[in-house]
Formats: C-alpha cells, sequence, structure tokens
C-alpha cells in the first residue's frame, strides 16, 4: 500500500484500491466454494440414485409376491409365475 502512495498514488485512494481487491478475491473463494458444494452435492446423487431405484424396484416387486401370495423363488418355478414376474418388472419399473 506504501508502494502505490509513493508512486504518486494517495494513500487513500490505495486503500480502496486495496479494498476492493481484497472483496474481490473474497468473492472469488465464496464462489468456489459454492461451485464445489453443489458438484459434491452432485456426485452424492448419483453415487446413490442407482442403489436407490434398485432398492424400490425390489420393494415393489416383494409387495407384488406378498399380493399374489407367492415368494420370489416361486415367481421362477412356473411358466404361469414367471408371466406375472413379468407383468411385476413392468409394473414396477413405471
Amino acid at each position: 500500500m506504501d508502494k502505490l502512495a509513493t508512486q504518486g498514488m494517495p494513500a487513500c485512494e490505495a486503500a480502496q484500491r486495496y479494498a476492493l481487491k481484497a472483496k474481490e478475491r473474497l468473492h472469488w473463494v465464496v464462489g468456489i466454494v459454492i461451485t464445489l458444494v453443489v458438484l459434491a452435492l452432485f456426485a452424492m446423487a448419483v453415487a446413490f440414485a442407482p442403489s436407490s431405484v434398485r432398492a424400490n424396484t425390489s420393494l415393489c416387486l416383494k409387495q407384488v409376491a406378498n399380493d399374489e401370495h407367492v415368494s420370489l423363488e416361486a415367481f421362477f418355478q412356473s411358466p404361469a409365475e414367471q408371466d406375472a414376474f413379468a407383468e411385476a418388472i413392468s409394473a414396477c419399473s413405471r
């Protein structure tokens, strides 16, 4: 700041420029932090989305099996149950 004052710039003006630069740096830091937080939240959403979808599909299939009063293993035992399983999959995918 003294260097600016000795170069023909008043000390008050030098102090104002320094304050503006500090404020600009603060804005950049806040912007970068916000960007990193948003990217982290997006990464977490992408990481947890597939497991959530699988869990919801699994719960839906179990619900359909309970409604049909059969187990998921029974779906694979007979062709009629396999058709019911295919219908359950299409219903749960909506």
